[in-house]
């Protein structure tokens, strides 16, 4: 008659829980792998909490602490219009996401994210690649339309 040696259960039980720890993990990883993407949207709560930076904003699209009195002349985008669009950062997916560097009556250039109020009867609605849209309402139909000025070409020698 044989006997069972006790000596090997906990190694086999350990054995047994580190397979099974494994496959689990397996299968976790597998499962958050195969699950679509989900990006925020903006009108979720958490994206519109999120704090943003506008005096960061302002540097990387090249506004200085001190105004340039002295330089060329901003891009006026729009000649009837007291606002002048001097950058913008666009989002990749929609019209809900972006910023814009706006000039107010010749005043230093200011960041905007869509959906700021530039005063008090118009706010940054929309941006897009070239452009900014200005409306008194984010479902209101757009009242100032800005452009950046046209890409200079490269001229050859």
């Amino acid at each position: 008659m044989t006997t069972l040696d006790r000596t090997l259960w906990p190694a086999r039980l350990s054995t047994f829980a580190l397979a099974a720890l494994a496959a689990a993990s397996v299968v976790y990883w597998g499962l958050r792998w195969s699950e679509p993407i989900s990006t925020p949207r903006a009108n979720d709560d958490a994206f519109s909490q999120r704090p943003v930076d506008t005096g960061r904003i302002a540097q990387l699209l090249g506004a200085s602490a001190t105004p340039d009195n002295g330089g060329p002349a901003a891009p006026a985008v729009n000649a009837t219009s007291q606002y002048k669009l001097l950058g913008v950062i666009a989002g990749a997916k929609g019209r809900g996401f972006g910023s814009a560097l706006i000039a107010i009556d010749g005043e230093p250039a200011k960041p905007y994210k869509v959906g700021d109020r530039l005063s008090d009867d118009l706010l940054l609605q929309s941006v897009t690649a070239r452009g900014a849209t200005l409306a008194p309402g984010m479902q209101e139909p757009a009242s100032v339309e800005l452009e950046l000025p046209p890409l200079a070409t490269i001229k050859s020698r």
